[in-house]
């Protein structure tokens, strides 16, 4: 009876051995999985990324080299005129409430950072007649540009905004590249910390 308890014992102390060697053969090949998935991941995201980085590098040259519109000065304005500044493109329309709270905020900032290297421009996405209304109102001192009713979703689809949403502001650095894309009304706070940045670096 002894020898058979004891044959008994050692059988269970060897299958619950067995069992554990097995749960932990199970769990290290089910964090080589997970670790493996994770570095896979890792690796799909580093690759988009870089092509995001390549693609929107190429959209920034292509969007900032087309840009020619017509101000409401008469003439036509292409944004290599602003070369090497700091540029803030700032999309609005005459019946956008938020959009003229931010120029007001830009009217400020076009004043304080001029001479330090930043050019706003605004592009109009209405009648023109609307858009000198606005000018003369809030006594815009930058450059406004004109895109007229019939043509502002393509121009806004062709610089990001897809929904078309305004305001719609895009920020360029020193260099041409695109720095920053804001969909949606901006506060002063954000506005300046943003060309601050970009202002230091040039």
């Amino acid at each position: 009876m002894e020898g058979h308890s004891g044959a008994h014992g050692n059988g269970a102390c060897s299958a619950t051995h067995v069992s554990r060697m097995l749960l932990a053969m199970r769990i290290m090949r089910s964090r080589a999985k997970s670790i493996r998935g994770t570095i896979v991941l890792l690796a799909m995201f580093a690759i988009a990324t870089a092509r995001a980085a390549s693609a929107s590098e190429a959209i920034d040259s292509v969007m900032v080299q087309a840009l020619t519109l017509r101000g409401l000065d008469g003439q036509q304005h292409h944004l290599s005129e602003w070369q090497g500044k700091v540029i803030v493109l700032n999309f609005w329309a005459s019946w956008c409430a938020p959009c003229q709270q931010e120029i007001r905020d830009f009217v400020a900032f076009q004043e304080r950072f001029a001479t330090r290297g930043l050019q706003v421009i605004g592009v109009g996405l209405d009648e023109e007649r609307r858009l000198r209304n606005v000018q003369r109102t809030l006594a815009i001192n930058y450059p406004v540009l004109v895109v007229s009713p019939a043509q502002d979703g393509a121009v806004l689809r062709a610089w990001g905004d897809d929904s078309g949403e305004i305001p719609y502001t895009v920020v360029i650095d020193t260099a041409g590249h695109i720095a920053h894309v804001h969909r949606g009304p901006m506060s002063a706070e954000q506005i300046e910390q943003i060309i601050l940045a970009l202002l230091a670096q040039s």
